[in-house]
């Protein structure tokens, strides 16, 4: 489903803005069902997975709500993220992820590569779909990504003095609600502080090549009731069959 242009934006590039992908409706629905969620879940948001101070995270997502199912497992994503690592994936982060107004701070240089792992025999084992349901903008702190930077086979610990400061290869990907980028696990990315006066929420999706371990926090957890209004596939790519 991703045109060759799109292709080489991932092989050379490392990430992909598809715009205007999630309608109005959707974006509505899904922001009122994450407020929902983060006021009955409190101070222990995003606990399944883990806790970040100064920001609000959601996490176990494909468990709280029918409405996720088409985003884990959206084709069009789907097909760019195969492009990365390959047709048998897992959606192993369903989360939520929103920095409020006037709060936050630069993020270090890191990769979503499960520790830092780097492209094996197989290839790349990692990549990420970020949801925007909000605005993306310099002013309140859009991802900072180095394009090329999956190529380099080393960690920006290996690479920065200081992997807080910004990088001279850096670029601020900017987007309106409604878009979805998607990146190479591998590639060096930063999350910025928000200095104004709205919200900048979005749904993260991580996603595992399947032969790559997943502990605990790093896999949807889903009640019997819920798992059995899944499909086959959506099964699959949330692992529900993986051993554990």
């Amino acid at each position: 489903m991703l045109n060759a242009s799109q292709r080489q934006q991932l092989d050379e590039q490392g990430y992909l803005l598809l715009p205007a992908h999630l309608p109005n409706a959707n974006i509505a629905s899904l922001l009122a069902r994450l407020e929902e969620l983060w006021a009955s879940e409190g101070d222990e948001a995003g606990a399944e997975n883990y806790i970040e101070h100064g920001v609000r995270r959601l996490a176990n997502l494909a468990n709280k709500g029918g409405l996720f199912r088409p985003i884990y497992a959206d084709p069009l994503v789907l097909a760019a993220i195969a492009a990365v690592i390959g047709p048998d994936v897992r959606a192993s982060m369903v989360n939520a992820r929103d920095v409020p107004p006037h709060t936050g701070s630069r993020l270090p240089f890191h990769m979503d590569s499960d520790g830092g792992r780097h492209r094996d025999a197989i290839g790349y084992n990692a990549a990420t779909a970020i949801w925007m349901l909000d605005p993306f903008t310099v002013e309140n702190g859009a991802t900072a990504f180095v394009p090329g930077s999956h190529l380099l086979g080393k960690s920006p610990k290996e690479l920065m003095a200081d992997i807080q400061a910004t990088h001279p290869g850096e670029i601020i990907i900017t987007g309106q609600p409604g878009d979805v980028l998607v990146f190479n696990g591998h590639g060096w990315h930063a999350g910025r502080p928000n200095q104004t006066g709205g919200h900048r929420r979005a749904l993260l999706i991580h996603y595992l090549r399947a032969d790559v371990p997943r502990p605990a926090n790093r896999r949807q957890h889903l009640d019997p009731a819920n798992a059995a209004a899944l499909t086959a596939r959506e099964r699959t790519l949330l692992g529900l069959d993986d051993p554990a």
